[in-house]
């Protein structure tokens, strides 16, 4: 057997981690390790936004908008 340890938390997470388990299938353990590799694999965005100098009107706003937001 691997080596195991304890986690402590609300009761409410442990029970909603239990019904992903039991709808997925799987035992506690491998649904939280699931929910792991679908948090690492979201790659945090590394372009895209826009940002100014000062605070834009509504007017402005709706205009970087129509050009694609800084694209």
């Amino acid at each position: 057997m691997s080596d195991m340890t304890t986690i402590k938390v609300p009761k409410t997470v442990r029970d909603r981690l239990q019904r992903v388990a039991v709808s997925n299938g799987v035992t506690l353990a491998q649904a939280i390790d699931q929910l792991l590799d679908r948090a690492d694999a979201r790659p945090k965005p590394t372009i895209g936004g826009y940002r100014s100098d000062r605070p834009l009107s509504a007017e402005e706003i709706d205009r970087e908008l129509g050009r694609g937001f800084g694209a």
